[in-house]
């Protein structure tokens, strides 16, 4: 395979579509309602699969934020101790939103 070079296969492994800087190949082999299908199927599964990486980081990035987020200079003592129990659990509670949702 050349740089830059896109291509898209069937499920049987059968080059479908190949986009280069030298053009567009389509295998003749397969009708192009065909061909469409499984290419439009192949974007649509890689920009799910980006999404949920997106997903994924934004959220471990929001969890991070409360596992560090300092108590207050107003928090002492056991309110201290319970605010640190409480922004774990909140940053917890956002990483199992991504569990829930497989």
């Amino acid at each position: 395979m050349t740089p830059n070079t896109i291509q898209f296969y069937s499920d049987s492994h059968t080059e479908v579509l190949r986009l280069s800087k030298e053009g567009i190949w389509a295998n003749p082999d397969i009708p192009a309602d065909e061909a469409a299908k499984l290419v439009l199927e192949a974007i649509d599964h890689n920009i799910k699969v980006l999404v949920e990486k997106a997903v994924s980081k934004e959220r471990e990035a929001c969890a991070k934020v409360c596992d560090d987020l300092p108590a207050p200079d107003s928090c002492s003592g056991s309110e201290g101790s319970l605010w640190d129990v409480a922004t774990l659990e909140c940053g917890d509670a956002i990483r199992a939103r991504s569990k829930d949702e497989k």
